[in-house]
């Protein structure tokens, strides 16, 4: 990917605040995002996945939260479905500011590559 839409983005998370200057962003693509509704349940939007270095970013919607999920606090990867689709990773992980334990479900191409990616950089494997 072009060095500048890499730094394009870059500095759009930054500005957001989920993203630290000394951060690298790798790549970014669209991707999907479960959207919790009650509980567990709730339904799959799009969204954008940025991986860096130090953390997964998924961009949500205008009213919802981005999902920053911090490698360090990643306690499993697992595979998932999106509906009938095998393209899905559930992320099971530490909210540090809460100690909640919490999983979000996003959906992806190369989903392999990215779980291997992630499995590097977290305490878990």
């Amino acid at each position: 990917m072009k060095e500048t839409k890499l730094d394009k983005q870059k500095k759009n998370l930054v500005e957001l605040g989920v993203m630290e200057e000394s951060d690298t962003l790798i790549d970014f693509f669209q991707a999907s995002y479960i959207e919790r509704l009650i509980g567990k349940w709730g339904q799959w939007k799009k969204g954008w996945a940025y991986f860096t270095e130090k953390r997964l970013i998924v961009t949500t919607g205008l009213l919802e939260k981005n999902i920053v999920i911090p490698y360090e606090n990643i306690r499993s990867l697992e595979k998932c479905s999106q509906s009938f689709m095998p393209i899905g990773i559930a992320i099971t992980y530490e909210d540090k500011e809460n100690g909640e334990i919490i999983t979000d479900k996003i959906s992806m191409m190369k989903r392999d590559k990215w779980m291997a990616f992630m499995e590097e950089r977290c305490k878990t494997k």
